[in-house]
């Protein structure tokens, strides 16, 4: 099977204002995906640039999350696939309080929306490109420590692609992440 793009992506938490039992914080996000080629050898164009503002609150029970990117497609050999939008927002809660130290649990629901802009070849607008879709992802955070591996299943629930023979997938959610 396809293991699909891999990426690298960095957050920097600029503001965080700590009360009892809960932080809020503002952050700065940053990153890179590396597209592979599909097996049919579609292009997907060059390196995929990220940056955006999240912002969020986690307390000892409830886990909130709001942030938008912006996606930068780097062109490739006249192929320059559209720019992206993605908002997205989720709600979480942990079935069970721990220990600040203790493996941690949070189950998740997810909203995410995306706006593609149209794809460019040979400087000419594809027509049958971009679009917009909404979808709604189940998942859960497990941390021990700093180490948090998030995992969970995308799926689109409201489409509008400029292509009628384009759909959405559903997709597999998965990423570690290291907090220093």
């Amino acid at each position: 099977g396809d293991l699909g793009d891999v990426g690298l992506r960095a957050k920097w938490r600029f503001a965080t204002r700590f009360s009892p039992g809960q932080a809020d914080a503002l952050a700065v996000l940053g990153g890179v995906v590396f597209p592979r080629n599909s097996v049919e050898g579609a292009r997907k164009g060059g390196p995929v640039t990220m940056l955006g503002l999240a912002t969020g609150r986690e307390s000892r029970r409830w886990y909130y999350f709001a942030g938008v990117r912006g996606l930068a497609r780097l062109s490739d050999g006249g192929f320059d696939p559209g720019d992206r939008l993605a908002l997205n927002i989720a709600w979480g809660i942990r079935p069970r309080r721990t220990e600040y130290r203790a493996p941690d649990l949070v189950l998740l629901v997810e909203a995410n929306g995306v706006a593609e802009g149209r794809t460019r070849l040979d400087d000419v607008e594809v027509a049958t490109s971009g679009g917009r879709r909404l979808s709604v992802a189940p998942a859960f955070l497990f941390s021990i420590r700093n180490v948090m591996l998030k995992a969970g299943v995308d799926i689109p629930v409201w489409e509008d692609f400029n292509d009628p023979t384009r759909s959405a997938d559903t997709k597999l959610i998965a990423a570690i992440e290291v907090h220093w």
